[in-house]
C-alpha cells in the first residue's frame, strides 16, 4: 500500500527555543501529534497499527506531497492515515514483492527525473529473500532514493554490522529501537536528505532495543512509544500533556463536525 505524505513543519535543521536539539518545536509537536493518533486508532478500529506507531510517525514526518510509503500488504483502514498523511493512496499489493517492485520502479523514475521524491518500503517476513537482495542491490547501484525500513531485534543489527559484504553491496545500514519516535525520526530525516541528494538508498533496521542499551540512553523503559516519547519531552521543558489535551480536543471537533455532516447528508436523503 502506498501512501504520499507532506510535512508542513519546518525542517529539524532549525534550532528549538530550549536550545537542546537540532528538532524545532514545531516538528516535536507534529511527531507528538501523529504517534498520539497511531495509538488512537491502534486501541480502536486499526488494532495492526500497534508497535509501529513510532516507525510511521517517524518516518513520516520528514515526507513530502511526491514521495511514497508503501506498507505491508493486507493491513486494512489505512486510508485512515489520510487526514495527516494526504494524497495518492494507492492499492494494497496482493504480494510483499509487488510492493518492492513498486517502490523501486517509483524511485528509479524520481532519480531519471531528478525530482528529489522518494520511496520508502516496510519490509516484511513474507517478503522472498532473493527478491528483497535483489531490490536492495538495484538500489545500491543505481543510487535509488529508497529508504528500507525493516523490523527485527538487536542481536539482527549486531549481527549484520558483523558481516562481510561486498563493496557494490553496502549501504548504510542503521540499528534503531523501534519505539523511540525521535530516534526513528532522526534516522529518518538523514537518510531521506541523503536520498534527495542523490547519495543512495538507506536501510534502517527498527530493532526491539534491550533494557541495558535503552538504559546508556536515557530513555525510560518498555515498549509504549506515546509514553517513551511524553517523558522525553516533558524532560525537555515540552509541554507534551498540553498538546495531548490539544489534540484530543481537534480529535473531538473533527469527531462532532463528522458526525453532524451525516446527519445533515441522512436528512437530505429522507
Amino acid at each position: 500500500m502506498a501512501i504520499g505524505v507532506k510535512s508542513g513543519v519546518p525542517s529539524a535543521a532549525a534550532n528549538g527555543k530550549h536550545g537542546h536539539t537540532l528538532i524545532s518545536d514545531g516538528k516535536f509537536r507534529q511527531l507528538y501529534a501523529l504517534t498520539l493518533k497511531m495509538r488512537l486508532l491502534a486501541e480502536g478500529e486499526y488494532p495492526w497499527l500497534s508497535g509501529r506507531e513510532a516507525m510511521l510517525a517517524g518516518v513520516a514526518a520528514d515526507l513530502r506531497v511526491d514521495d511514497v510509503v508503501l506498507l505491508e500488504p493486507g493491513v486494512s483502514g489505512a486510508d485512515v492515515l489520510r487526514p495527516d498523511l494526504p494524497e495518492n493512496l494507492l492499492k494494497t499489493p496482493l504480494h510483499a514483492e509487488d510492493a518492492l517492485i513498486e517502490a523501486v520502479g517509483r524511485a528509479a523514475a524520481a532519480r531519471i527525473r531528478k525530482s528529489g521524491a522518494i520511496s520508502v518500503v516496510f519490509c516484511t517476513e513474507s517478503m522472498s529473500r532473493p527478491v528483497l537482495h535483489e531490490a536492495r542491490l538495484l538500489a545500491i547501484r543505481g543510487k535509488l532514493p529508497l529508504l528500507f525500513v525493516e523490523r527485527g531485534n538487536a542481536e539482527d543489527g549486531r549481527s549484520s554490522s558483523r558481516r562481510a559484504i561486498a563493496p557494490e553491496q553496502q549501504m548504510p545500514s542503521i540499528a534503531v529501537d523501534k519505539h523511540d519516535v525521535v530516534a526513528v525520526y532522526r534516522v529518518a530525516h538523514e537518510s531521506i536528505a541523503r536520498a534527495r541528494e542523490g547519495s543512495g538508498p538507506t536501510r534502517m533496521q527498527c530493532v526491539e532495543w534491550q533494557p541495558a542499551a535503552t538504559a546508556r540512553r536515557r530513555l525510560p523503559a518498555g515498549t509504549d512509544a506515546v509514553e517513551q516519547l511524553e517523558t522525553w519531552l516533558e524532560s525537555r521543558g515540552l509541554p507534551a500533556q498540553q498538546w495531548r489535551r490539544q489534540i484530543m480536543a481537534e480529535k473531538g471537533k473533527d469527531a462532532l463536525a463528522a458526525r453532524q455532516a451525516g446527519n445533515g447528508a441522512d436528512g437530505a436523503v429522507a
